[in-house]
């Protein structure tokens, strides 16, 4: 069950700040984040079964990203949520991109999940599970696993949110260095935000801020667990991506 924490609007210089654990199955890590080509090229992870991603931003700084969700009737010919997420980086806004996964939802080609779709100026989540419903999130701290959007009965992520609620903030990198420890923890007498099974777990975790202007953001990444896999900065990447689109501007 990944997890997926937000800071919307909380800092006037980075509207948008996301921490998310990974958790699939070891024999499909995916690939670390990278530029992937589409209407408008974004920076995501990769799964390489799918080639859909679970995590990513695009060009115009447009969020999406992907959790499970329990959904009782599935069809038996299903599409990769991944590559829907993938669908939706090619969106403009955060608002076009929830138009255009409802429309897509409502076919009944995917299996359960929960969207949650951002940008600077809006942040939505989208429940598709037996029932479609769109959740507008507003300014402040948001969590999301496979449940609905800030449920704080779901231990794991009731855990995150208190935790993160504890401090205080004055600038992202404080931001991201909070969700840095807290996507590490691996229990401690409490939920484990970094999971590990037998067959499953947290196989990478990814860190991101978007500033303004956006090519100031950030984007930290741990291809592995990150109790013990250091974060890598994938920031060059973002910030080349973010680059050219002002030129072509």
């Amino acid at each position: 069950m990944c997890l997926l924490a937000m800071f919307f609007r909380v800092l006037e210089d980075a509207p948008l700040i996301v921490g998310a654990n990974r958790d699939e199955l070891y024999s499909r890590p995916g690939e670390p984040p990278q530029i992937l080509d589409g209407p408008l090229p974004a920076v995501a992870g990769l799964d390489p079964v799918a080639r859909g991603t679970w995590f990513g931003v695009n060009q115009r700084g447009v969020f999406v990203a992907v959790t499970n969700r329990p959904k009782s009737e599935l069809s038996s010919k299903l599409r990769s949520r991944g590559l829907l997420v993938r669908d939706l980086l090619g969106c403009r806004t955060a608002t076009q991109a929830v138009d255009q996964a409802v429309r897509e939802l409502g076919q009944g080609c995917y299996a359960g999940c929960n969207l949650m779709c951002a940008d600077q100026d809006n942040a939505m989540v989208i429940h598709a599970g037996d029932w479609l419903r769109i959740r507008p999130l507003p300014p402040g701290l948001h969590g999301l696993t496979s449940h609905d959007v800030n449920d704080a009965s779901d231990r794991r992520l009731g855990h995150a949110l208190w935790w993160l609620s504890q401090r205080s903030y004055r600038s992202a990198k404080e931001c991201l260095q909070a969700l840095e420890k807290l996507c590490s923890q691996s229990g401690n007498g409490g939920p484990a935000i970094c999971q590990r099974g037998d067959q499953s777990g947290t196989v990478s975790s990814s860190l991101l801020a978007l500033r303004s202007p956006l090519a100031q953001s950030s984007y930290w990444h741990a291809q592995g667990p990150p109790d013990r896999t250091p974060y890598q900065d994938y920031s060059p990447v973002l910030r080349h991506l973010f680059a050219s689109s002002s030129d072509r501007e």
